[in-house]
């Protein structure tokens, strides 16, 4: 990768912490004065596919949110839109293969799946429903994997189960180092 191509994937990855640190500045009576709006802004963040927890927890609490708060706040988010797919997945399904045909494609020539798909479908193959929802959130994105995880044969409840587990966990670990690594940096959190 090039210097550029390092400096703009860097510049990506800290747009979400730039956004969330910088909001003290927009109202700091909403944030000492404890205001919803930044758990709103935390729900919406973990809600956006691509926008995983991992880029929403660390940025709100080095702003000075509440951690318990931030990740409870944040998994919902995260939860919710998860859950959505797996609910809403099999009525989907029935209207692209009506759309597309019963295989799922209208022609031969359709593009190959991205990388992170195969990265999914890998993950899936190789260790199964679990493998796939714990490293999900990290590796893929926690709705690619839902949908990945449901379009290879997984069943709903198991898939709303095993993506629920791993992001509690994620969001558990991701908020104890993130509040340990600002103490440690001496960052009172």
């Amino acid at each position: 990768m090039t210097a550029a191509g390092r400096s703009a994937a860097l510049s990506l990855w800290a747009l979400p912490s730039l956004v969330l640190v910088s909001l003290p500045s927009v109202g700091s009576e909403t944030f000492a004065g404890g205001g919803p709006l930044p758990y709103v802004l935390v729900f919406l963040a973990a809600a956006t596919p691509w926008l995983e927890i991992l880029l929403v927890i660390p940025p709100a609490v080095a702003a000075g949110l509440d951690p318990l708060l931030v990740a409870v706040v944040a998994l919902a988010g995260n939860l919710l839109p998860v859950w959505g797919i797996v609910v809403g997945f099999d009525g989907l399904r029935t209207r692209w293969r009506a759309w597309r045909g019963p295989d799922g494609t209208e022609d031969e020539e359709d593009e190959p799946p991205s990388k992170r798909r195969q990265r999914a479908e890998g993950l899936f193959r190789a260790y199964g429903l679990p493998g796939l929802a714990l490293a999900g959130p990290i590796v893929t994105g926690v709705h690619l994997a839902t949908v990945v995880a449901l379009a290879l044969g997984g069943r709903a409840r198991p898939v709303a189960v095993w993506m629920g587990v791993s992001l509690v966990l994620w969001t558990a670990i991701i908020t104890l180092a993130t509040v340990h690594g600002l103490a440690l940096a001496g960052f009172g959190v």
